[in-house]
């Protein structure tokens, strides 16, 4: 084992994602991960919002410094069942991944969708610099990370790599594109 000048011995943690061609084809046991719902004073360390985060479509081809960055800017954020996330026309402020727990999205023609553990929404309508298109509302208890769109934009402005990790997966993965195109185009009703 390697010492710091100070004596201590060195930790490093080797992340094996950049190794593998898919990281959700890897099986493991991420219980000892998730938060309890008993005490809502337990948050996730910043390793355990890489690991919920590198699970996203979104940040599929985002290496390990990248997902590092981009968990230093989510927070996280426990939503009562019932909840209102955000509503048709709000601005767009920040962008969740759920962690634990379920919301629903309604689009203005009425066609719901429902994201869980691990799926990201309201990425499209912060890229496109659009008003929220959709409500979201929590179905279960939820915990999310949030990630503000000021401080991802910052994190983009300065970071390069990390958006060509982005405009990657969301060329070469169409279901990504298409998912994120639905909640960004408003539906109208006809009548």
């Amino acid at each position: 084992m390697c010492r710091s000048h100070h004596g201590r011995p060195w930790v490093t943690l080797y992340v094996l994602r950049d190794h593998v061609s898919k990281p959700r084809d890897i099986i493991h046991d991420d219980s000892r991960l998730k938060p309890t719902r008993k005490d809502p004073l337990t948050t996730l360390t910043r390793i355990q919002r890489v690991v919920y985060l590198q699970a996203v479509d979104l940040f599929t081809y985002c290496n390990a410094e990248q997902m590092m960055r981009i968990a230093g800017i989510a927070r996280q954020r426990d939503f009562a069942a019932g909840e209102k996330v955000y509503s048709v026309n709000d601005a767009a402020e920040s962008m969740c991944c759920v962690v634990e727990g379920t919301v629903k999205l309604r689009g203005v023609a009425g066609s719901e969708r429902r994201i869980e553990s691990r799926e990201i929404f309201g990425v499209s309508e912060i890229l496109s610099d659009r008003l929220r298109s959709e409500d979201a509302w929590v179905d279960s208890d939820t915990v999310a990370l949030v990630i503000d769109a000021e401080d991802f934009f910052d994190l983009l402005s300065n970071n390069v790599e990390i958006v060509k990790a982005l405009f990657r997966q969301l060329l070469r993965s169409p279901e990504t594109f298409e998912n994120l195109h639905e909640t960004a185009t408003p539906q109208l009703a006809t009548g």
